[in-house]
């Protein structure tokens, strides 16, 4: 959240920092507007999380389907998804959010995309690297 503080955004989250320093946490709010619902990041990592992850990995793979010989960028995205170990889940409260929570969600998506290596899947588009799209979801 330091990162996100420095970067100009006042927010809060329903944990302690130490809680969010500990490994095992599972999920948070994160509030960008006391006047506004908050965001919901959820982490659902592989052998725990009651199978969520394992579930949307499923999910995934049977949405891309198999590459053909040149969908190379489809073959980079299945790759990526066969080494993922957990998956954050950002829930966009969109019946009540402001352009200042999608701001906040991109920064946190950048964030983790770039210290964990990690890959943005974004429903109804598809799935982003380092902000290059790199499978259109149809």
């Amino acid at each position: 959240m330091k990162h996100l503080k420095s970067d100009g955004f006042d927010l809060s989250v329903n944990l302690t920092e130490s809680e969010l320093d500990d490994e095992n946490w599972t999920d948070f709010e994160l509030t960008y507007d006391k006047a506004r619902l908050p965001l919901l990041v959820e982490l659902n990592t592989k052998g725990e999380s009651e199978r969520l992850a394992e579930e949307e990995l499923e999910e995934f793979f049977e949405i891309i389907g198999k590459p053909k010989f040149f969908e190379l960028n489809k073959k980079k995205v299945i790759k990526h998804l066969k080494a993922t170990e957990y998956i954050v889940c950002i829930q966009l409260p969109t019946s009540d959010i402001i352009d200042k929570g999608y701001d906040l969600n991109g920064e946190l998506m950048a964030y983790i995309e770039l210290n964990f290596s990690g890959m943005v899947q974004a429903d109804k588009e598809g799935f982003y690297l380092r902000n290059e799209l790199l499978f259109e979801l149809k």
